[in-house]
């Protein structure tokens, strides 16, 4: 192992003087901040082992080394090479030798400036990347106006920059704005997948996944109503799986009383099947499952249980009130399950649906219903991807009054007649 110290006026001439004497190969040991610039120690063909056995060894003798050269000197003269430091090999154990302090582990990833440069470049590339970014969209607007104003108004959803640039490319009557925006409209609309409820009938099990606080266990009572209404409460039954959240068997009892169908408790998985081996005579079984976070560990051991099911169908119940972040991640964490289809909840609740028909528009899990508020079963139907997006429309023009010091109107809105019509 072979050790260098260097000093430098600063830390980018240190690190090039060490790629130039020692390679790239070269492991930095320490840095320090002395008069006149920077101290770095590196080392070639790095032995850690040795460096620790050396800490718990006391200290041998050492030859003495050259005298450094003064630091006024450093700061007039060009950085240069300072001379090897000695490796001594240990004497023997028998010999007495002076106590010295126990080496201190080396971290190199911790080290301060090191550190502080790689949080530099990160700095550099972000901005790197937004002028970039800056420089693409003035060069957009210079040659296509016309695209580069759609871009900016299905932003103004809240759709996301690619998801916008990738509807607007596609815009043929791009000279007319209102025709412009009529077909990207109906480019988001086309790129949102959605299924009728017809893909749920038939007997079978039907359970609702997602994270907490999405909605499933009123969701499960709307479906159930819905299922009520069409074939009578003598064909239905319902389990929670939810033995977490305090009060969540209470609640959906409560919907069952109302309903009059039966509601069970399953705790584990053996119960579960107990449960619905017992329920073999019912035509649908709704399953309202714990809510979990998706980045909960225990998420694939508490979803395996349910893909054992026979004749199972799984919903993704989603809120449209979350940031796209968080949905993408939702769809990734789920979709190890076979899933059917996506339930959206708190749709009136939402201050803007562009990033959950983004997130929608990512993926190929088609959308079958939609919950727009807590009335059971009326304000749960099935989705129409026409009034998602004009409901999107008619959020992002109350936004846009807002901002210009005007009020919206209070009148509930589900549907933006006007925008309805743009994307037929």
């Amino acid at each position: 192992m072979k050790i260098r110290r260097f000093f430098a006026r600063d830390m980018r001439q240190a690190m090039r003087m060490v790629r130039e004497e020692q390679g790239d190969d070269a492991v930095i040991l320490s840095s320090r901040k002395v008069e006149g610039g920077i101290e770095i120690v590196s080392a070639v063909d790095f032995d850690e082992q040795l460096l620790s056995d050396m800490g718990r060894e006391p200290a041998p003798a050492v030859a003495k080394a050259a005298p450094e050269p003064p630091l006024a000197a450093l700061r007039e003269a060009a950085p240069e090479v300072v001379e090897p430091i000695m490796i001594p090999t240990p004497a023997p154990a028998s010999e007495a030798r002076p106590r010295r302090e126990p080496a201190r582990e080396i971290v190199w990833s911790q080290d301060p400036a090191l550190v502080a440069m790689q949080q530099e470049i990160e700095t550099l590339r972000g901005m790197l990347q937004d002028q970039l970014a800056s420089f693409a969209w003035n060069d957009l607007k210079r040659r296509d106006p016309h695209r580069a104003q759609l871009i900016k108004r299905l932003g103004a959803l809240g759709l996301d920059e690619a998801l916008s640039q990738e509807i607007a490319e596609g815009v043929r009557q791009i000279q007319s704005p209102e025709q412009a925006w009529r077909e990207g409209l109906y480019g988001l609309a086309t790129r949102i997948p959605v299924a009728g409820e017809a893909l749920l009938d038939g007997e079978g099990v039907i359970a609702l996944v997602g994270p907490s606080g999405v909605g499933k266990t009123t969701t499960v009572a709307k479906l159930a109503a819905r299922h009520v209404q069409r074939h009578g409460r003598g064909s239905i039954a319902l389990v929670t799986t939810d033995a977490y959240r305090i009060g969540a068997y209470r609640q959906l009892q409560t919907f069952g009383q109302i309903l009059g169908v039966p509601v069970h408790l399953a705790q584990t998985g053996r119960q579960l099947g107990d449960i619905l081996l017992g329920l073999g005579d019912k035509q649908r079984i709704f399953v309202d499952t714990a809510g979990m976070s998706q980045r909960d560990l225990r998420l694939a051991e508490e979803m395996a249980g349910l893909a054992a099911i026979p004749r199972l169908r799984t919903l993704l119940v989603v809120a449209a009130n979350a940031q796209q972040a968080v949905l993408e991640e939702t769809f990734r964490a789920f979709g190890h399950l076979p899933l059917t289809g996506a339930v959206l909840t708190k749709v009136d609740e939402a201050a803007s649906l562009g990033p959950v028909l983004s997130a929608l528009s990512h993926g190929d899990l088609p959308l079958l219903y939609v919950s727009e508020g807590q009335r059971v079963p009326e304000d749960l139907q099935p989705a129409r991807v026409q009034r998602l997006v004009s409901r999107a429309v008619s959020l992002a023009s109350d936004r846009q009054q807002r901002a210009r010091g005007l009020r919206p109107s209070m009148a509930p809105r589900k549907v933006n007649r006007h925008a309805h019509a743009q994307i037929q």
